[in-house]
């Protein structure tokens, strides 16, 4: 089995590769994408500080005359053709007994972590990688959402655990959300104050609508559910539902 590597080091392996067929010193190969050499080389130097992502791959796509994803391909394989039992599941490639040809393609943000205490301040900004995965996995998960919905983040703290625990990956149903027509008792991701968080979201609807964000660990010394009102409901920024959790052990 070829060497694991993530969508940022194949695509560095096949952007140098593709300087390297094309005859190409690193100073005219920047000419040629209309890129600074000093940025190229942020890329592709020895000692790289960017990945390349999906925007610069793809300007370097079209530059060179190449299908769009040609750099996503592992082992040097053009995207019209497809290696014989080989699936791709976040950074890891694994082999299977059968050539499947249907997968759905969702964002991977390692960076991104939703808290499940105080939050976070990051966000959606950064594709790190991508996850292909059969549909029909999706639904032994438990995902109901429509696949070109869904990303990949991370959970960080304790305090929705065992329901999630620390560094799992996180499928969040990104599609626009009406508070009005909140799940009651799902689990939600939200932006508050800067902050990145999840929570189980429930909402009584008596004389006065309040709103109870509850931690699924048990210990409500260290986790205590938060109450808050409607307005303070409308002043969340809703990124997506939890669809589903890969707790780790």
């Amino acid at each position: 089995m070829s060497e694991l590597k993530t969508i940022h080091e194949i695509r560095l392996s096949n952007t140098k590769k593709l300087m390297k067929d094309l005859g190409l010193s690193r100073t005219e190969f920047a000419d040629k994408i209309d890129m600074s050499y000093n940025l190229l080389s942020q890329y592709i130097g020895k000692n790289p500080t960017k990945n390349i992502g999906d925007e610069t791959a793809e300007k370097i796509e079209q530059a060179c005359n190449k299908p769009k994803g040609f750099l996503d391909q592992a082992n040097g394989l053009s995207p019209m053709t497809s290696s014989k039992d080989e699936a791709y599941i976040s950074s890891l490639k694994f082999q299977s007994s059968y050539e499947n040809k249907n997968t759905v393609r969702i964002p991977v943000h390692k960076d991104v972590k939703a808290a499940c205490g105080n939050g976070v301040t990051n966000f959606l900004e950064d594709i790190s990688d991508y996850l292909e995965i059969d549909p029909n996995i999706l639904m032994l998960l438990g995902i109901k959402s429509k696949p070109e919905n869904l990303r990949v983040i991370y959970s960080a703290e304790y305090s929705m655990w065992p329901t999630v625990t620390p560094d799992s990956p996180l499928f969040v149903d990104i599609s626009p959300i009406d508070t009005a027509a909140i799940i009651n008792g799902d689990v939600y991701v939200f932006l508050h104050n800067g902050y990145l968080r999840m929570k189980r979201v429930f909402i009584s609807y008596g004389n006065e609508k309040t709103v109870r964000l509850q931690s699924d660990n048990p210990d409500k010394n260290k986790y205590p559910d938060e109450i808050i009102t409607k307005e303070q409901l409308n002043e969340l920024s809703f990124v997506g539902r939890l669809e589903s959790a890969l707790v780790k052990p």
